[in-house]
Formats: structure tokens, C-alpha cells, sequence
């Protein structure tokens, strides 16, 4: 046995490195490397502080309530501003009859 491996020791070393090689070509296409599960943490962590500071449904329907209330006071205001709009247009228009 010993004459043997010191006989064809290259050859076997060959086939040993052969097999190292391809088992670890594989083992680098199956699992990601460090530099790559760094940089998608860095990523997820600038998402999540993106979306801490986003506003919650809650803060989003109170708004969207008050967005409606603000539209009904001013369709109100509008309502009540228009007699007070004809008046100063008549006033206007007379002010200007009469300068003539």
C-alpha cells in the first residue's frame, strides 16, 4: 500500500484538489456570500427606518377626516361669502357710475 501511494501520489493529489475545487465551486453558487448578505442588511435596515417614520393607517384616516371636514367648512364658507361677493360688486360698479 505504501509503495503504491508513493507511486502514484500526484495523480491522487490531483484528483484530491479536483474534488476540493468542485465541491467548493459548488458551495459558492448554493450559499451567498458575506459581502452580499451585508449589503441587503443595509438595505432592510434603511427600509425599515423608511418606514418607522412612515405615517400609520390611524394617522392616515384621522388625516383623510379632517381633509373631509375641512372641504364642508369651506363649501359653508363659500356659500356664505357669495351674497357678500354680489354686494361688493354692486357697490363697485356704482362707486364707478358715479365717478363719471
Amino acid at each position: 500500500m505504501g509503495e503504491l501511494l508513493l507511486k502514484y501520489w500526484a495523480p491522487i493529489w490531483a484528483l484530491l484538489t479536483t474534488a476540493a475545487i468542485i465541491v467548493m465551486a459548488f458551495l459558492a453558487k448554493t450559499y451567498a456570500k458575506k459581502e452580499d448578505v451585508q449589503a441587503v442588511s443595509k438595505k432592510v435596515d434603511h427600509l425599515e427606518g423608511k418606514l418607522d417614520s412612515m405615517a400609520t393607517q390611524q394617522q392616515m384616516t384621522d388625516l383623510l377626516i379632517e381633509l373631509a371636514n375641512t372641504r364642508g367648512e369651506m363649501k359653508e364658507l363659500r356659500a356664505q361669502i357669495q351674497p357678500v361677493e354680489h354686494l361688493s360688486r354692486l357697490l363697485l360698479e356704482q362707486r364707478l357710475k358715479d365717478d363719471k
